[in-house]
């Protein structure tokens, strides 16, 4: 039965992989495609190291992390050898197919170890093989397929009983290709330190830590480079990289939703991954065996699995960008849910009926959630299709118009980094942070801040989709369109959606608000010493700023705004914090003795009180009056007793029930 198993299953895959190019091709007007933008993030990681530049996402801009599976990158190295512009994509339907047949092969062997049931292991191997969802990542031209394979792979070698010589290098490869698969070997160890504290002699622990060191390589090489340790796609998109938060509250609402996500997703609640109570099935196939390990202090794929799969799940739920793409980042763990599911059915099936009708409801129940997935196919397919058009009709037309039309060697900003930087070559500026080091940070915090890294940045030229950056309403975007990529309708699991367009900058408000417009050196009694451009994330770090509140959920936010200063003809674009705890930074250049004025440029603020500190002395009490929707510049004199050297820590608390904000702050001392 195996080898009529593994021929069906090789037929099967590669039928798979035809059927969803032949979809994309279809779709695209017999182009070549991908259903989402971030497997070109890999091809052009892929045809620069080709070339010989070693991580550079642009040639010249040196080492970047944009790319999660540092394995996957190198994978298509030899491929982007000879294959040049979309031919690549065809390298990845051969990949999603080799790592279909690869995962359900592994799934049948190791439910099959489970078991000793070959219909039950047959059908976990026939759900996994079959859910649309599962082959819609599959052939995305992600690393989705070989990260399942890894899992089920290192799976069936924990179950069969494997020698560690055969264990330890599928654990050092899953610990490489992606940061959650570090994250399950991590469990794996913590689960093996359990069997070694209750079996001293037979149990062994270090060499387990191989696969620890050979997953720590990524993070290190990024921490020599880049100056932290995460990858840029992960610093973009985990809610833990918000600037400003409460640890609490992040992972109150992390585990409300994870509740939600598991029921929503494994339990039918989104009505096109699984049938409804698949995921209480799935728990009476899991928890049982998991019990008994523990009771007798013996940690085995039970517990294994189960920190791999609800661990697992839970590191990808702290992204914002969670539900993207048919939940991608979860996929992966789905392989060890479709195993306990059919473990589990199993179990349920053997205590229903008699001898004579056993057989009978056994093929009933499973063809009804094979029927199931027959539906998820058609859906999937579908959106497949849709998905490679709109990114061929926007990303990859975007990217090949910049090659045309934009002069080589020009900046250009961008929030998709994937096919517009692999077409065009350009030298891009990626505002989300992906394949620019640094940037990920900035993003996090909003439109504002992102300006303010652009007044140093300053590129020429704009290719970003308005649902993510518009600054339509910003003079920094009123020069005439030249270029508009819309997509003809939204499909129902859309991807990108909102128009991608091309703009030169206009630069004539940049650092507009960089100087004070009233004059508050009284006759040049007093001179400037200081200056904090509030939301630069890079003055801010000069200047040791935090931002603080008095409790969620009034976090600080920012603001982002163009307008006039009160009483003068100066025209404003600049970005700003709002909160209702107060503010710390460090000045320096100071005169120890000389009086401090401190400046603050405030939008539309209301009524507010703070209590000023001096290296932690109370100095003074700043009351304000409400500014009027404009610009306004408030100040405040601190005597010079309190300024004991030539650098002071200020701190301003707010008093009032009022939210303030602050745009600017200069810091002018008394001349002597």
């Amino acid at each position: 039965m195996e080898n009529n198993l593994k021929r069906y299953l090789m037929l099967y895959s590669a039928a798979a992989a035809l059927c969803f190019f032949a979809v994309m091709f279809i779709y695209t007007g017999f182009k070549l495609s991908a259903p989402l933008d971030d497997a070109f993030i890999y091809f052009q990681y892929a045809k620069n190291m080709a070339s010989g530049h070693f991580f550079e996402y642009v040639i010249g801009d040196g080492y970047s992390s944009g790319a999660t599976s540092f394995l996957y990158a190198f994978l298509l190295v030899p491929f982007a050898l000879f294959l040049k512009g979309s031919s690549i994509i065809i390298v990845t339907y051969v990949i999603g197919a080799v790592s279909l047949y690869f995962s359900g092969y592994f799934l049948y062997k190791t439910a099959f170890k489970l078991t000793s049931d070959k219909v039950m292991s047959v059908f976990a191997a026939v759900l996994f093989v079959t859910n649309g969802n599962i082959l819609w990542g599959y052939f995305s031209g992600m690393e989705i397929g070989i990260f399942s394979v890894l899992l089920s792979a290192n799976l069936y070698l924990l179950v069969s009983g494997a020698p560690l010589v055969q264990r330890i290098p599928g654990l050092c490869i899953l610990a490489m290709i992606r940061p959650e698969g570090f994250m399950m070997v991590l469990a794996l160890v913590a689960a093996q330190f359990f069997n070694k504290l209750f079996d001293m002699k037979k149990e062994k622990f270090l060499p387990y830590l191989i696969p620890v060191a050979a997953g720590m390589i990524y993070f290190i090489m990024n921490y020599k480079f880049t100056g932290d340790f995460m990858p840029n796609t992960m610093r973009a998109k985990s809610n833990f990289s918000l600037n400003f938060f409460y640890y609490t509250d992040i992972i109150r609402q992390g585990l409300d939703y994870y509740l939600d996500f598991l029921v929503r997703i494994f339990n039918g609640g989104a009505g096109h991954y699984f049938p409804p109570y698949a995921y209480l099935i799935f728990l009476i196939g899991l928890l049982p065996g998991m019990w008994n390990e523990l009771k007798v202090k013996k940690a085995g794929i039970f517990v294994v699995s189960f920190l791999w799969f609800f661990l697992g799940v839970l590191s990808t739920i702290f992204s914002s960008f969670a539900t993207v793409h048919n939940y991608r980042y979860s996929m992966p763990f789905i392989i060890i849910f479709c195993l306990f599911l059919a473990f589990g059915m199993g179990f349920l099936l053997e205590r229903f009926g008699d001898n004579k009708n056993k057989a009978v409801i056994r093929t009933a129940v499973l063809s009804l959630f094979i029927i199931f997935n027959v539906f998820t196919i058609w859906a999937n397919a579908v959106n497949f299709g849709r998905d490679c058009r709109d990114i061929m009709k926007q990303s990859i037309s975007a990217g090949k118009w910049v090659k045309e039309h934009i002069p080589p060697g020009e900046r250009v900003a961008i929030n998709d980094a994937g096919a517009i930087t692999y077409f065009s070559d350009a030298k891009i500026f990626d505002l989300v942070g992906l394949a620019t080091n640094g940037q990920a940070k900035v993003f996090r915090d909003g439109l504002g801040t992102v300006f303010e890294e652009l007044e140093h940045v300053r590129p020429k030229y704009w290719m970003v989709h308005l649902g993510w950056f518009n600054y339509e309403r910003f003079t920094m975007f009123k020069k005439p369109r030249l270029a508009t990529f819309n997509l003809d309708k939204e499909p129902a699991y859309f991807v990108v959606g909102s128009p991608e367009v091309a703009v030169e900058t206009d630069f004539s408000l940049f650092n507009s608000g960089d100087t004070m417009k009233n004059d508050h050196t009284e006759k040049d009694a007093f001179s400037q010493v200081d200056v904090l451009d509030v939301a630069d994330m890079r003055d801010e770090k000069a200047h040791s700023y935090r931002i603080f509140t008095k409790g969620p959920p009034n976090v600080p936010g920012t603001m982002f705004e163009q307008d006039f200063s009160f009483g003068t003809k100066a025209e404003i674009l600049e970005a700003g914090r709002i909160t209702g705890g107060g503010e710390e930074f460090t000045i320096t250049g100071l005169v120890p003795g000389a009086d401090l004025k401190i400046v603050r440029r405030v939008y539309d603020s209301p009524e507010s009180l703070q209590k000023v500190s001096i290296d932690g002395a109370a100095a003074a009490q700043w009351k304000t009056t409400a500014s009027g929707k404009t610009y306004f510049e408030q100040e405040i004199t601190i005597p010079g007793s309190f300024i004991k050297a030539n650098k002071a820590r200020v701190k301003l608390e707010e008093k009032s029930v009022n939210r303030y904000n602050a745009f600017h702050y200069w810091f002018l001392q008394r001349r002597k």
